[in-house]
């Protein structure tokens, strides 16, 4: 059976089609009467089994935010995922994210409102808007779900 899938978000439109063969989409989070939610950015997919965040603080650079952070307690090796969100009326494009040069072997995006991604696609920032920073962070196996939970993120 085939599915049509159609988002649309501050990321661009996506339109994909789906065979029998492909993995389901995520789906939204059931489990909670209301998603994850950390400095006003609501988290409407996130991948299954991730289990309870820990809300902590961060910093990156000289910016400090808030982050809603899933661990994997069996193997030490940190984070599953990390969704941080920060507040600085410096950041207002890419090349703001850029010039804080924290990013890892990062991919020069086409246009100053695209997200920064990190070569190896495990860490991605962008400003939704101004004043307004989010950074995913995963680990490698969280890799495949980067861009979907992206793209799930809803600012309030």
């Amino acid at each position: 059976m085939a599915v049509l899938v159609v988002t649309a978000t501050g990321l661009g439109y996506v339109a994909a089609k789906a065979t029998a063969s492909d993995p389901p989409p995520p789906k939204a989070i059931a489990s909670d009467p209301l998603p994850p939610k950390v400095e006003g950015v609501e988290m409407r997919y996130l991948p299954n089994g991730l289990g309870q965040p820990d809300a902590v603080s961060v910093t990156t650079a000289d910016l400090r935010g808030t982050a809603l952070r899933w661990s994997d307690d069996s193997s030490g090796d940190g984070p599953l995922l990390e969704v941080a969100v920060y507040r600085s009326r410096k950041m207002s494009d890419a090349l703001d994210i850029l010039a804080l040069n924290v990013m890892r072997s990062p991919v020069e995006p086409r246009k100053a409102t695209d997200p920064v991604v990190s070569e190896d696609r495990t860490d991605m920032m962008w400003v939704p808007d101004g004043g307004l920073m989010i950074r995913l962070t995963t680990s490698e196996p969280g890799v495949i779900s980067l861009e979907t939970i992206a793209r799930g993120l809803h600012m309030s």
